[in-house]
């Protein structure tokens, strides 16, 4: 059996969830995500309702097939191969494990942005742990 370890857990990335609920809870901002249900993102009901099924959790399983920088070499991500087919991830956490072949698990929760936009449409995959290979 792969042992995986852990290279990100959103639950304990305080600044981003500050910055999120921030721009989420800001009625002037288009910004941030959706608050549904009485759930604002990165609260402890929230990750509660992440675990009870309330905001269903979902599991990638796969291979890390590419490991690179996009925009103007600006901005992490790596590739993903599973029986879904080919996905683009933001590295998150220790990058130092992001190694092309590493087998890869990443839950998320599906979330609904505040207003859809063009390029990205009206939900994103909000990662709430990110375990790679050893």
């Amino acid at each position: 059996m792969t042992e995986l370890q852990s290279a990100y857990k959103f639950q304990d990335d305080k600044e981003a969830i500050k910055r999120l609920q921030e721009v989420s809870s800001d009625p002037k901002s288009n910004y941030g995500l959706k608050v549904e249900n009485g759930l604002l993102v990165g609260t402890k009901d929230w990750f509660l309702a992440t675990e009870d099924g309330r905001l269903p959790k979902e599991t990638l399983t796969g291979r890390i097939t590419k490991v690179y920088m996009s925009g103007h070499n600006d901005w992490p991500e790596f590739d993903i191969e599973s029986k879904e087919g080919l996905s683009t991830w933001t590295r998150e956490g220790n990058d130092s494990l992001y190694q092309v072949g590493k087998l890869i698990e990443i839950d998320f929760v599906i979330q609904k942005f505040k207003r859809p936009w063009d390029m990205l449409g009206p939900t994103t995959k909000k990662v709430l742990e990110i375990r790679i290979e050893k």
